[in-house]
This record gives C-alpha cells, structure tokens and sequence, in this order.
C-alpha cells in the first residue's frame, strides 16, 4: 500500500478522539477525510478536518446494515482507504472480499485479528513463538471454576473484554468471585506481577514496524484505560514489538500493555489489534501519514517527552486517588495544566467547544444501558467473541 498524492480516507468509529486526531494530521497533509459513526453527534462530526460524516448502523447489532452502509460509502464517495480505529474490525475482516478492489483495507485478516484480541489465545501465541509469559488458566464454566486453584496472586478477566472495563485482583486465598460464563467468552486467570508498565503503538505492514511509539502508564481510569500520554525511550520493548511483528508477519495497526518485572523481563499483557491512544502522540511532522501508507523507510518515533491528555478525561476521572500512584492535587493540577489536550485546536474549535454536548449524549447512553460512562462510549462497537453470521 504505498500512496503518493492526494487521496480519499474513510475512518470509522469517528467519535473516538484518535478518529479526530488522525483527521486532522492527514487533512494537514493534504488528504481528503470521511468519517462513518452510529452515533449522530461526536468530535469528528464537528471538526473542519472532515469532508462529510455518515451515520451507520452499530456493527454490534446491525452487523449486516452496516457492512451495506460501508460499502456503499466507499462506492459513492470513491474512497481510496479505510482506516477502522475501534473493534470494528471484526466485522470488517470477515467481509474483506465484498469492498472494491480499488480501496485498500488497512487492517489484518480475522484469524489474525482474533488470535490477538482474545486474552487466552494471545498468551498461547506468546509461547508458541518462545516469549515469555505469566502462568495462566482457561476458566471455561461453573465446574471448572468450582475446581479452580492458583498458588499466587492474579488477574481475573475475560478473553474478550477491553482495558475500560475492570480486571479483578483475586488473592492467593480469595475464592472467585461470581462469574458469568459464556460459551464464547470465557475468563482467564493470569499471574498478577507487579513492575513498571508501558503501553505501547504501533504501525505496520507484512511484519516491518513503520511507526513505533512507547508511554508509560500514568493517570489512568481506575489505573486502567490512560487519559495522559507521554512519549519515552525503550529499546528493549521496541526491539520486542519487531521481533513479534516479523515473527507474526503483521500488518495494520496493533498495540500491547506491557509489565517490567524487577529482573527486567519483558512481558506482554494484552494486545490489541487496532488503533490506540499513541497515535496521538504521532503528527504530521513526525511523517504519520508516510507511516500508515508504507513510504518510509526507517520506523519513525515521536519526540521524546511528547506529551498529550484527554483534558475532559482528566476533569473527570485525573484527581481521584484510583487515577495515578500517590496522587496529590498539586501534582494533579501541573499535570493537567502543562499538558496540550487532544481535543483543542486554534485551526478546529468546534470539536472543543461541543464536548459538554457530546459527553451529555454519552451520558444519556450509559444511564439508558445502565452501563458505565467508558462503557456506554464503546459498547455498540465492541466484540466479545459472539458469532459473525453476516448474510
């Protein structure tokens, strides 16, 4: 996929902040920009870096609708690339075939996507290509929870769920807690390690790392989902993501959590397959574009210390004690005023000053599904592992 001029761009899952992001980096490098979401009103829908928005059915519960909708998008508007952001991809890799030949796809094949996404499967990958890896156990049912032991601490969670959503810490003593199971959905248990951790972002193409960026984890949505992002040096996770990279031969966009333990071992936690907060941390000046479209020759990184926050996420949720380590509000306070958010933009105002609006709408959702706030942003787009049986 190598592209040279101007050229048409559909992202998906717009009302998502990397969606704004990477409309307005790839606008600013000459590139026309369409956006497809199911919610009506989001950041992207405002935002003077896009072309024309298009509602569409949720991928969750109108798999079919929105596969059609898609479509139809690219063959009217003659869209040249699609760029999904969110777990959209599921549906999308399973239909590659009925998109034009004409409009590149930039995401992996199903098989591929599924083996990463899912928790147990990822892990059992680790280990077929010699990584390293925590001890771990498949809780597939009540009988198998019933008989369940593990002789350390651990980290209790489904296959297929998502950093927004919370992960369990279940002592050496602590009997399980109650478990849903589902055929599809299964839970893992896997070792808890204590250590620095580190997210990181990557853009690839046939098993070649084009865009590499690393940040540690710091003030986070119950320590969990990061609403700061700062760019850091770290050869021995960059030189572990293109090892996993070349072995795995992976192209599109991927992502992993990473845990240091004390003998500085690297191991990785989760990964996904898709878009991720680091891009933020990636711009046009960093060659982005060059990245997502093959033309450069060496892996580009962000500056060292590039900071970002999602400055509404750190109104939020950044003060709380859950948030970050030994919070204090001074600390809090320099953080939040020091740090350039993700959203504000002199050239595109709209997008910022539309935030109450747009968080209202998300309020409603989760108060309508009973659902958590970060839940309620994502929850019409997500996978757990439930059938594709698109017609």
């Amino acid at each position: 996929m190598t592209f040279l001029g101007k050229k048409k761009i559909l992202l998906t899952f717009a009302r998502s902040f990397l969606a704004l992001h990477l409309a307005r980096e790839l606008k600013s490098s000459g590139h026309m920009i369409y956006t497809a979401d199911s919610m009506g009103y989001h950041v992207s829908f405002f935002s003077n870096a896009v072309t024309k928005n298009f509602r569409v059915p949720s991928p969750r519960y109108h798999q079919d609708e929105y596969i059609q909708a898609l479509i139809e998008i690219v063959k009217k508007e003659k869209i040249d690339l699609i760029i999904p952001i969110y777990e959209e991809i599921s549906y999308l890799s399973k239909v590659r075939h009925l998109f034009p030949s004409s409009c590149e796809l930039f995401f992996p094949e199903f098989e591929n996507y599924d083996e990463l996404h899912n928790k147990w499967k990822f892990q059992c990958k680790l280990e077929a290509l010699d990584f390293d890896v925590l001890d771990k156990k498949l809780i597939r049912s009540g009988e198998e929870a019933k008989q369940f032991s593990f002789d350390k601490p651990f980290a209790l969670k489904a296959c297929y769920s998502r950093a927004s959503q919370k992960v369990r810490k279940i002592g050496v003593n602590e009997s399980l807690p109650h478990l849903d199971f589902q055929e599809h959905n299964p839970w893992i248990a896997q070792e808890w390690l204590e250590g620095e951790r580190f997210c990181s972002y990557s853009i690839c193409h046939q098993g070649n790392v084009h865009a590499n960026v690393v940040y540690p984890v710091t003030y986070a949505i119950d320590g969990n989902s990061c609403i700061t992002f700062e760019s850091v040096d770290h050869p021995p996770i960059f030189e572990w993501i293109a090892s996993f990279v070349k072995k795995t031969r992976f192209t599109g966009q991927i992502a992993f959590d990473f845990i240091i333990s004390k003998a500085n071992k690297i191991y990785a936690i989760e990964c996904n397959p898709r878009a991720t907060s680091g891009i933020l941390l990636l711009g046009k000046d960093d060659g982005l574009d060059l990245a997502l479209f093959k033309n450069n020759k060496q892996t580009i990184h962000p500056k060292e210390n590039t900071r970002r926050q999602i400055a509404f996420g750190m109104l939020l949720y950044g003060w709380k004690s859950s948030s970050i380590p030994n919070n204090r509000l001074s600390r809090y306070l320099y953080d939040l005023m020091r740090t350039k958010d993700v959203v504000f933009s002199a050239k595109d105002l709209k997008p910022f000053l539309f935030e109450p609006f747009i968080f209202a709408n998300i309020l409603l959702q989760s108060r309508k599904y009973r659902i958590s706030l970060p839940d309620a942003f994502i929850h019409d787009h997500e996978w757990n592992g439930e059938p594709i049986r698109l017609r």
